[in-house]
């Protein structure tokens, strides 16, 4: 497996020191923002190419919206962009693009996978035909009801979405706070992990005691070895289920400075901790 880290962390910095800093520290790739660093699927060429000029590979290229969508026109935004940025990434060479189901609430669960399902078989088969695949994050959104989040979504999923090429960016943490096994979760998806998220979750025992699962303030995002996934088991799962490609970390550990909030240097140096302990978590695997 290789380490890498998506972009958005550093979503103030232009994408060529981005590149840079992440070849002088030793990782292999970044899984890119978009809309962030490359201002949208129009500035895809350019930005690879950026990136590749210093010697980092680009994982996946990520954009943002929900490919189902309450909002008609926000949903058709994303789903033109997602077509583009598909494209875009075949002329580029970069086989993965990463995005978010969403959910449209004024539709049954039944119609909202049929209409996802609806809009991914003929891009599946247009980004196959040119090697990428793509691959829906597990995040469950805002109202923590995005479909295709969980073991019976993908399930559901995969039984209307069958091209080998549609797939999954399996973040651990979302499957923590909401009491999935994830590392049981690996096995029925082995072949559909695209990607795999470096971003862990913190549980605070005595808070979920006083306010309960609907609660709030129980849990928080980590980056990997701050919470509750045991990495060493968690990456040796995913090796023998066959996974070989790159590791991401999802920088959204508050401490460290989240987003693009607080100095640029503490969130660097967050990154430059979870790939510590991916890279202690990965000897152990071998070991």
């Amino acid at each position: 497996m290789k380490t890498g880290f998506y972009t958005a962390v550093l979503a103030d910095l232009p994408i060529a020191e981005v590149a840079e800093w992440a070849a002088q520290v030793g990782f292999d790739a970044v899984e890119v923002d978009v809309a962030r660093h490359l201002g949208g699927p129009s500035g895809i060429g350019s930005g690879v190419e950026v990136v590749r000029g210093h010697g980092i590979a680009v994982c996946a290229l990520t954009y943002f919206g929900f490919l189902l969508d309450g909002d008609a026109a926000a949903e058709e935004r994303t789903r033109l962009g997602l077509e583009a940025t598909v494209d875009a990434a075949a002329d580029s060479g970069v086989d993965l693009v990463v995005t978010f189901a969403g959910r449209d609430a004024g539709l049954s669960e039944e119609r909202n996978y049929q209409d996802l399902a609806a809009f991914l078989t003929p891009l599946a088969e247009r980004a196959g035909a040119r090697g990428v695949r793509i691959a829906i994050e597990n995040w469950p959104g805002p109202r923590r009801d995005f479909v295709a989040t969980t073991p019976a979504g993908w399930e559901q999923l995969f039984a209307l979405v069958p091209a080998p090429n549609v797939g999954l960016n399996f973040d651990p943490s979302h499957l923590v706070w909401q009491g999935i096994d994830h590392d049981q979760a690996i096995a029925a998806v082995a072949d559909r992990i695209f990607l795999a998220h470096a971003k862990d979750t913190e549980v605070f025992p005595e808070r979920l005691q006083r306010v309960g699962y609907f609660g709030s303030g129980w849990w928080t995002y980590r980056l990997p070895g701050r919470g509750e996934v045991d990495w060493p088991k968690w990456l040796g799962r995913l090796g023998a289920a066959g996974f070989d490609g790159v590791v991401s970390i999802e920088h959204e550990d508050r401490e460290w400075g989240f987003g693009t909030v607080g100095n640029v240097d503490r969130r660097k140096d967050g990154l430059l901790r979870g790939l510590q302990a991916l890279q202690e978590a990965l000897r152990a695997t071998k070991s």
